[in-house]
């Protein structure tokens, strides 16, 4: 039978993942850019550097990191409860003082042996989970350690020159098994029956072909439609490191879940709204940029995905570049 332990847990764990309300605020002078998967975070309010170290807000992190890490058990309601709970632990805190300390235990060994409700086990459950990291609360909103983001499953980096801090989800540049960067070696590893071409005239020195062939339709520069045949599988080598690979085939999924016959509106639902959108020989394309490159969805006229590819570059990189490149077209478009 379990019994009760509350405000115990509750307690201790409340002097373990809070800091100290001393901080020493680096005040930047320069913006520092905060990137989920190539998606700016916005309106959460900017990364801060306290005692040296960086620290993110807790709930873009959260909210990511519940599509893949299995503690996060119930999504964003899930994400919203261990808010609350912060906030819960947040205000006992700051209306103990020793007498009432000391009252709240007295009353926490009356009521021992009772059973924990569900709710409560719940909010225990949660203490527990959060004590593995260093969070603490800076302008009025709860923040998490940059060096903890990986716990969660994210791989991270701050890119000190460029004041830009860039999470990924796991596998995010990842498909059939390939990412990019592998050498030619490497790719064979995976796959293997690949039929291999010297890329001459085009700036890949090698370009392989893998699976089956499949019927593509695009639209020329002289609007005439015409038709390819389209492997399951196409990758280009540069400098021996893959520097494109594009599927035609259902049976590749991306990293979130994302496949040839989706809709692109499944793509936007999956890798956010800030993209970038072309017309292409009479395609839809939405293209990604990310930290090692940038993510293509091809559809056709009914939104439904054709191909997905995967680039070594981006198209308008991040931070400052990124801002420039954005007011310019919208001095353009306006």
């Amino acid at each position: 039978m379990n019994k009760i332990k509350i405000g115990i847990l509750s307690l201790v764990l409340s002097c373990l993942f809070f800091v100290s309300p001393s901080h020493s605020y680096a005040s930047e002078t320069a913006k520092t850019w905060f990137y989920i998967d190539g998606q700016e975070q916005r309106y959460v309010g900017e990364p801060v550097k306290i005692n040296g170290e960086w620290w993110l807000p807790l709930r873009p992190v959260l909210m990511e990191a519940a599509l893949f890490n299995e503690e996060l058990n119930d999504g964003d309601r899930y994400v919203q409860k261990i808010i609350r709970v912060l906030n819960e632990e947040r205000k006992k805190k700051s209306l103990a003082d020793e007498d009432s300390r000391i009252e709240s235990i007295e009353s926490i060994e009356s009521i021992e042996n009772r059973e924990m409700t569900e709710e409560e086990k719940e909010h225990e459950e949660i203490l527990s989970f959060l004590s593995g990291f260093s969070l603490d609360y800076f302008q009025n909103r709860d923040v998490i350690r940059l060096a903890d983001v990986g716990k969660l499953g994210f791989d991270y980096y701050m890119y000190q020159d460029a004041g830009i801090i860039h999470l990924n989800s796991p596998g995010l540049m990842e498909l059939a098994g390939l990412s990019i960067g592998l050498n030619k070696e490497q790719v064979n590893g995976v796959l293997g029956a690949i039929h291999w071409n010297t890329g001459y005239g085009m700036t890949a020195d090698y370009i392989g072909f893998y699976g089956s062939e499949n019927e593509f339709t695009y639209r020329d520069r002289y609007g005439h439609e015409r038709t390819e045949k389209a492997f399951d599988l196409q990758i280009e080598i540069t400098d021996n490191a893959l520097s494109h690979l594009i599927v035609s085939n259902a049976g590749y999924e991306t990293s979130k879940g994302i496949s040839v016959g989706d809709r692109l509106n499944d793509a936007i639902r999956a890798y956010g709204n800030q993209y970038v959108r072309e017309s292409i020989d009479g395609k839809q394309v939405i293209i990604y940029d990310v930290e090692f490159g940038s993510i293509w969805f091809i559809a056709g006229s009914d939104q439904s995905i054709e191909r997905i590819g995967y680039w070594g570059h981006q198209l308008r990189g991040f931070g400052d570049s990124q801002q420039e490149e954005i007011e310019g077209a919208e001095e353009i478009f306006n």
